[in-house]
């Protein structure tokens, strides 16, 4: 895996790769390991990466920041959230709860046919390991290094 790592690293460097090619190329290599062995089938038709939350600290200058660095269009806001619209996703900025801290919180995978309860009952059999736990009807798990990872249908907040 190392080897295929440095290949896409090496490709991106070289212009032979954009930014989202390298990203679905790392996340492929990463996750593809745990989510199902040589034998079995994945667990579910991933289809988009829907989006990033990141937790920020002070809201109007990540806002600020994001807008001077990516030119991103805003997909929606409020005082405690600002969504910045991607092609087919968004990136996420809120203020975090008083027990959460700034910082990444969790990207989502949009799912063909998610249907919350029969997601966490196929993750609960399948990855127990990952701790599947059910959020209004958003199923997340934790990966081994402990990053945080949402399933949601593919037309979540389109």
């Amino acid at each position: 895996m190392h080897h295929e790592v440095e290949r896409l690293v090496s490709l991106y460097d070289q212009g032979g790769l954009s930014r989202r090619q390298l990203l679905q190329g790392l996340f492929a290599l990463g996750i593809g390991r745990y989510a199902h062995g040589p034998s079995q089938s994945p667990h579910f038709h991933t289809r988009t990466l829907n989006h990033v939350t990141l937790f920020s600290s002070d809201l109007a200058r990540s806002k600020a920041f994001y807008q001077r660095l990516t030119g991103l269009p805003i997909r929606a806001e409020a005082k405690d959230y600002c969504e910045f619209r991607l092609e087919g996703a968004f990136l996420g900025l809120y203020t975090p709860d008083a027990s959460d801290q700034p910082g990444f919180n969790h990207f989502c995978f949009g799912i063909d046919g998610y249907e919350p309860q029969a997601a966490l009952s196929a993750l609960k059999k399948a990855v127990p390991e990952s701790k599947p736990t059910l959020e209004d009807d958003q199923v997340y798990v934790v990966d081994p290094d402990g990053v945080r990872i949402q399933f949601a249908d593919v037309r979540y907040k389109p």
